[in-house]
């Protein structure tokens, strides 16, 4: 039986029931006795006594171990949690009493706290019990917005601010459970890999517990899924509600800004450089980085570097001393006199290195035993330099990496640098380590890139190897892999068979994606019945990704069997996600959808939500289809303004039709200098299906503005298409202007 730690404190549930039922007993026994006027009442009063005397000291005892039980767990939590600041003793600290300001960075220039847009959500998704995570690039002001927000909503609850990356599951494994508790997993990154969080855990904790998180963008970049292959951080991740924070202010909060600061020159300056950067370090952070490259101290500033290859490689642990010399020397000139070998030498680059650059900032800083870690804002700016990781770093890290943090380097390797070869190499050292995780995680990235690499009999070899192995969380992926691998290769049973499987692998995640999946492959072969119960499996799901994503789906294959009704109920379900991707896109298939019905206004409404949506896809075919539409209503002003808005896509795949229709509107209309702009820049496109119409067009254009000879070679270029459409309209425009087609 367990303990929890509660926004009261501890909640025990050890047995009170012996001591409270002895002394009322004898309370009432002996009073009713007095009363009764029993004979013997004093017997009675002895028989209870001497009984109660018996219950009473077993529960006593009971009870002062429950006691030194629940001060046992005290010191366990708080132990496990030593981040967490505030008043000293047994219970976590409320929000209001933590000094959470504590964790932000220390402002080097006082500027009033300006409040972010993204409060709104972040404080809606936490009263909702969904954790959150703040993701943004150093110093922008995330971990400050988390302490806003949890001061602001949560004042009276405890908080927990694990310490390392074992804390919460070490508490697991002691019996102590959070409840009610305000969980802060400041820096995400630290706390995950090789004994982190899992998103078991996590998904336990989010029960009864209120989480936020932060992490850099940087990092989060680095654990996104290169799909299929997925890190095993990315389930971690997936769990929470991601909020961006950007550093550029919105125009409410440059309103705040303006009232806050009244020297229109630091305001410029925040514009410039960002709010967190300006009132942080960041300034001096990056001038004392470029006088490490200018060769002030061309040690301490190859240390900086070394430590930052460490952790760009994928581990998250503080680069051990002894790891620094041979970490820096790839950034040293060889022929220079300045050598790591010189023990006075290194202990003045490192001092240089570790200096304060504020009172609570230095490129390198102490961590643990004997290890140094790189400031997380340094990192970025030398991350954003793009140079290569030397070689010899990857050898040594691979070398000196666990089991476990090989599988991180080789995702490093392979998403973040494109290094099939070395992520191979940190995959097979994995793989031989024989440890328990290690192997089938190994084994399930080796088969990917077999996969990639076009060796399919090896990766299905990979895959069924590391479905075997009974992993929990590798399983599921390995089956899911196996299955679509499967299916490229026209395996139908063994496809389905595989999909089947990892539905049914005890992965929620994995159970909708593979649902989704076997939806695309039964509709591929014709199984329109079978593809619509798949889809509905993922929709049933409700995951966040999956199910409108399968809703989008379920309405396209609705429309191919002509339901546009179902097609349009399925629209709006996926619209109603909110899903930033799969939202838009429902939006123009419901146009499609209401179109095919006649219904022109529903149609038009539809497509103008897609194109207000700005999604890079959705939005200029959409748009396309409401210039289309406002043209056959003859709305020539809307339907040139859709296809100028189309068009502004430049690179998107409608662009050149958006063209197009633009010409014709404008044609239409009697704008021929602007019609022929739009007729070239469509030709020009080199759309095949849009570059003859176009030329064709132009011709006419041409034509009618007295310009008989480039009318004729814009003719004779339709022709060259050998477009059948294009031939017919090139030849009777030639016959207008009385030259052979031939």
């Amino acid at each position: 039986m367990g303990t929890r730690l509660t926004a009261a404190g501890l909640w025990s549930h050890w047995p009170r029931w012996p001591v409270t039922l002895s002394a009322v007993g004898v309370v009432v026994a002996g009073g009713a006795a007095a009363v009764a006027q029993w004979p013997h009442a004093w017997w009675w009063l002895l028989v209870l006594t001497a009984a109660a005397a018996a219950a009473l000291p077993p529960a006593a005892g009971v009870l002062t171990q429950g006691l030194q039980r629940r001060q046992e767990v005290a010191r366990t939590a708080r132990a496990g949690l030593q981040q967490t600041t505030g008043a000293d003793g047994g219970a976590l600290p409320a929000v209001r009493d933590a000094d959470l300001q504590s964790r932000v960075h220390r402002a080097v220039l006082a500027v009033p706290y300006i409040h972010r847009d993204a409060e709104t959500a972040v404080a809606g998704y936490l009263r909702a019990g969904r954790p959150v995570l703040l993701i943004g690039p150093s110093m922008v002001g995330k971990t400050r917005l988390a302490a806003q927000v949890i001061a602001t909503e949560f004042a009276s609850w405890p908080v927990a601010i694990p310490d390392s990356k074992t804390a919460l599951t070490d508490l697991d494994a002691k019996d102590v459970t959070l409840r009610q508790t305000v969980i802060w997993l400041d820096d995400l990154d630290r706390l995950l890999g090789a004994g982190g969080i899992t998103d078991g855990t996590l998904r336990r904790l989010a029960a009864d517990n209120v989480i936020i998180g932060t992490i850099r963008a940087a990092a989060y970049e680095r654990f996104l899924p290169a799909d299929p292959l997925k890190p095993p951080e990315w389930d971690v991740l997936s769990i929470f509600e991601h909020v961006f924070i950007s550093r550029e202010l919105s125009p409410g909060e440059q309103q705040q800004l303006v009232a806050a600061v009244t020297d229109p020159k630091i305001r410029d300056r925040i514009s410039a450089v960002g709010l967190g950067e300006y009132v942080g370090a960041a300034e001096q952070v990056a001038e004392v980085l470029k006088l490490g490259a200018a060769g002030v101290d061309r040690i301490g500033y190859a240390l900086v570097l070394g430590a930052a290859d460490w952790r760009r490689c994928g581990l998250a642990r503080p680069v051990p001393r002894p790891l620094l010399p041979a970490l820096a020397a790839p950034h040293l000139d060889p022929a220079s006199p300045d050598t790591l070998t010189n023990q006075d030498a290194f202990t003045v680059g490192l001092a240089w290195a570790t200096r304060d650059i504020n009172p609570s900032v230095s490129l390198l800083r102490p961590a643990g035993s004997e290890g140094y870690t790189v400031y997380d804002y340094a990192l970025d700016l030398i991350s954003r330099q793009t140079a290569p990781v030397p070689e010899s770093t990857w050898a040594l890290v691979i070398a000196e990496a666990g089991p476990l943090e090989l599988i991180d380097i080789g995702m490093a390797a392979f998403v973040t640098y494109q290094r099939a070869d070395t992520a191979a190499e940190a995959w097979h050292r994995a793989v031989s380590s024989g440890q328990t995780d290690a192997v089938p995680l190994g084994t399930l990235d080796l088969g990917y890139l077999r996969e990639q690499a076009g060796d399919a009999v090896a990766a299905e070899a990979a895959y069924r190897e590391a479905a075997a192995s009974k992993h929990r969380d590798v399983v599921p992926r390995a089956l899911l892999n196996l299955a679509n691998l499967l299916n490229k290769q026209g395996d139908v049973d063994g496809s389905e068979k595989a999909f089947e499987q990892a539905m049914a692998a005890g992965n929620a995640d994995v159970a909708a994606a593979a649902a989704r999946a076997l939806g695309l492959a039964r509709r591929a072969r014709g199984d329109l019945d079978g593809a619509e119960d798949a889809f509905q499996q993922a929709i049933a799901s409700r995951h966040v990704d999956e199910a409108p994503t399968a809703l989008v789906n379920l309405a396209a294959l609705r429309e191919a069997r002509g339901d546009f009704p179902g097609a349009a109920d399925a629209c709006r379900q996926a619209i109603k996600t909110g899903h930033s991707d799969m939202g838009p896109r429902a939006w123009f298939n419901l146009g499609v959808a209401l179109d095919r019905q006649g219904d022109l206004k529903g149609a038009i409404a539809a497509y103008r939500a897609a194109g207000d949506s700005r999604h890079a896809e959705a939005a200029p075919v959409a748009l396309v289809n409401l210039g289309n539409l406002l043209a056959n209503v003859a709305d020539l002003p809307g339907a040139a303004a859709a296809y100028r808005e189309a068009a502004a896509y430049e690179h998107a795949e409608p662009v050149p039709n958006a063209l197009l229709g633009l010409g014709n509107v404008l044609l239409s209309a009697g704008d021929l200098g602007g019609a022929e702009a739009a007729y070239r820049h469509a030709a020009a496109s080199g759309d095949p299906s849009v570059r003859p119409k176009a030329l064709v067009n132009l011709g006419h254009v041409l034509l009618r503005g007295k310009d008989p000879a480039g009318a004729e070679t814009a003719y004779r270029q339709a022709m060259a298409t050998g477009d059948a459409g294009a031939l017919a309209g090139a030849r009777a425009g030639l016959a207008k202007l009385g030259k052979p087609a031939g």
